[in-house]
């Protein structure tokens, strides 16, 4: 059955401006570099200013204290604000600019639906999961999807076969679906499901016991629609292509005693990073910072990047956006880039 949504997304467009006051430049080494511009503005007033920027420094973009959930994907940040809006930001933009999107069960002409997750796709579409009452008993999962750069374009519902789709990305020709929790009911072991935007359906099994872990799971969708899958219950990261299934599988830079946040983000070159507590002395507590690491080339062991650099517990890599990496600072209530890492 098929089910027309005649909804109108809320909201207008503005700009968001770095988080940082103009003054704080004129602290430290970046003041002396605009104090230097000052002094030989007179010989090369625009030139040398523009030299004198430090280009080391972070963009920042101030989230609402009640941010759900971020992504940065396909040169867009995508912000959950609410149980049904959305709070979208071009990057591309300087400062980036901002859009409201909110979805309204009366107006999609439903009962109730919950968002499980979201995803931005290579062509600027933004794809919800969510799970439906239609009404008269009929709730499942379903697919939203709304085109971001169509004049006069309407949320739209698509149904998806019978899988649970907790978690989302969004490739050119398809999404992929996880659901990490085995069916009992069933006697189901948790999948990954590749769903075709032409109707094709190939569900692939995890052959891994889910475990107690608090940190979310993740589906990043890379180059020729492969699936790269973080799996922290699990202890293991996974690779999946629509065709070919999963094709390998590793072990994440985690100690099965840790309750860590840990999130992993994939680069436009297809290279891996990930936050992982910086364990000292092989102990973890409570305020154990991250650090950012890499897999090796085989897949088998993680390095430390930036071995300078400690990120507050709690924060999450939020995604790459051309050579921006993004991290999730939840303490600060902000979305910020991480300086020094190569795409």
């Amino acid at each position: 059955m098929d089910a027309g949504w005649t909804a109108q997304p809320g909201g207008g467009r503005r700009a968001v401006h770095p988080a940082g006051a103009p003054e704080k430049l004129l602290r430290g080494f970046p003041g002396a570099l605009v104090c230097l511009c000052a002094i030989v503005f007179f010989l090369h007033p625009l030139k040398t200013c523009a030299q004198a920027a430090p280009s080391w420094a972070a963009r920042s973009i101030a989230l609402p204290s009640g941010t759900l959930a971020v992504k940065v994907e396909n040169g867009f940040a995508v912000a959950q604000d609410g149980a049904r809006s959305f709070r979208l930001y071009a990057l591309a933009k300087q400062p980036p600019e901002e859009r409201t999107i909110v979805f309204d069960p009366r107006q999609l002409g439903v009962f109730s639906f919950s968002v499980e997750d979201f995803s931005i796709s290579p062509d600027a579409v933004l794809y919800v999961a969510a799970y439906v009452n239609f009404g008269l008993g009929d709730s499942r999962y379903a697919l939203l999807r709304y085109a971001l750069l169509e004049m006069g374009a309407e949320p739209q519902v698509r149904h998806l076969p019978d899988v649970r789709c907790r978690f989302l990305g969004a490739g050119v020709h398809g999404v992929w679906c996880l659901d990490p929790e085995p069916r009992e009911m069933r006697a189901e072991p948790p999948t990954l499901t590749w769903i075709a935007f032409l109707g094709t359906v190939r569900r692939y099994t995890v052959l891994r016991e889910p475990g107690i872990s608090l940190g979310p799971p993740r589906v990043v969708v890379a180059g020729d629609d492969v699936a790269e899958t973080w799996l922290p219950s699990m202890r293991a990261f996974l690779e999946a292509h629509p065709m070919d299934g999963v094709r390998t599988q590793a072990p994440i830079p985690v100690d099965p005693s840790s309750r860590a946040l840990t999130s992993f983000a994939v680069s436009p070159g297809g290279r891996i990073q990930a936050l992982a507590p910086l364990r000292e002395n092989g102990v973890e507590m409570l305020t154990t910072p991250y650090a950012l690491v890499e897999p090796n080339a085989q897949r088998n062991a993680w390095r430390r990047m930036l071995p300078g650099r400690r990120f507050a517990r709690g924060s999450l890599l939020a995604g790459w956006s051309a050579t921006e990496l993004w991290l999730w600072n939840r303490a600060t209530h902000s979305l910020e880039t991480i300086a020094g890492v190569e795409p």
